[in-house]
């Protein structure tokens, strides 16, 4: 996916929040995919995040079927992607995936470099080290993030 076209579908908000809804043709469904990113100069997607999104669509069925170990869990049902620009700052290419194991079981599966790596527990990206490339990237607090994150999820 190039950016013109994921920016054609992104609709802004003024919390700093884009959402969109990604088709990953692996799994053959369309998935909300959530962009947090500073609107500075303006709201748009950065390259890191760009990848974020192409590193997803590209995953075959091999690595989605990884999240049962991950998981340890028979059925799952991906509800959204995350995707925060604030990730941008640290070696590899990061986003969540926000997946339903249970009637109100979510876990969030971080995925780096395209491959679905363990559960966040909230501790991991605080220990991740910084890239040299930028050092500098503000966005809206963790709690805020979650707070819009509930607050969308209950308006289903």
């Amino acid at each position: 996916m190039t950016k013109k076209e994921l920016s054609i579908n992104i609709k802004w908000d003024e919390f700093e929040m884009g959402t969109c809804r990604l088709f990953v043709e692996t799994l053959g469904q369309y998935i909300p995919t959530l962009f947090f990113q500073d609107h500075k100069p303006k709201p748009t997607v950065s390259n890191t995040m760009l990848q974020a999104v192409n590193d997803i669509l590209a995953m075959d069925m091999q690595e989605f079927d990884r999240l049962v170990e991950i998981l340890n869990a028979k059925e799952y049902k991906i509800k959204e992607i995350h995707i925060d620009q604030d990730n941008d700052v640290f070696e590899g290419v990061y986003s969540e995936v926000i997946v339903s194991t249970g009637s109100d079981i979510q876990s969030s599966v971080v995925v780096k470099d395209g491959k679905f790596m363990f559960v966040n527990d909230g501790t991991y990206f605080d220990t991740l080290e910084v890239s040299k490339k930028e050092t500098k990237v503000k966005s809206i607090t963790k709690a805020d993030k979650e707070k819009l994150v509930t607050m969308m999820m209950s308006s289903e």
